[in-house]
């Protein structure tokens, strides 16, 4: 009988042992590193989500229109190109330059002038490389994308006095038919 108690009894730590033992096991995988992990990992699948359901591309402001308190801008886009891809299409394009790539680095391939009505989102983000901020030329210097508000966009596009912000090439991301992010790419 002692034997048969002591066989229990055995069992019975051997059960909690393995209980215990799954139980650390269970929380090691559910600690917040495991779970900061998996949480990465549903972020990195909704920023590809996000990816595939916006584009870039680059494009010239024709104008600017207010319609029901929503804004538009007008688009012309284009080929933007820079570096060695620059210099390709540079020189299939103009074989007879005499010029070793494209000037100032980059070339523009504007084929067509169809325009586009695209909406702006209410809080998208600009950013600005050069623009008049006083009303003098002092004041018109490059500040590397530089944050603006919308509106200020809206009211710096209007004003042509010192830098026409037309003349500029537009990086825009757009999401759900709406843009989300307006870049003014430099041009010297």
């Amino acid at each position: 009988m002692k034997n048969a108690a002591k066989q229990w009894k055995f069992r019975w730590i051997g059960a909690g042992v393995a209980l215990l033992g799954i139980m650390v096991i269970a929380a090691y995988l559910w600690t917040p590193a495991k779970a900061e992990g998996i949480t990465a990992t549903s972020l990195s699948t909704a920023k590809e989500t996000l990816a595939t359901n916006s584009e870039t591309y680059t494009a010239y402001v024709d104008g600017i229109q207010q319609e029901n308190g929503k804004l538009f801008l007008i688009v012309d886009k284009i080929g933007w190109y820079q570096g060695e891809e620059a210099d390709t299409i540079f020189e299939q394009r103009n074989p007879d330059s005499g010029l070793d790539g494209a000037p100032d680095g980059y070339y523009i391939v504007n084929d067509s002038k169809e325009q586009e009505k695209v909406e702006v989102q209410a809080d998208a983000e600009v950013l600005m490389q050069l623009y008049d901020r006083d009303g003098t030329y002092a004041g018109a210097d490059i500040q590397w994308n530089e944050p603006v508000t919308l509106n200020k966009f809206e009211s710096l596009y209007d004003n042509k006095t010192i830098v026409d912000l037309s003349m500029f090439p537009y990086h825009l991301t757009v999401k759900d038919g709406q843009v989300i992010k307006i870049v003014q790419q430099y041009i010297p």
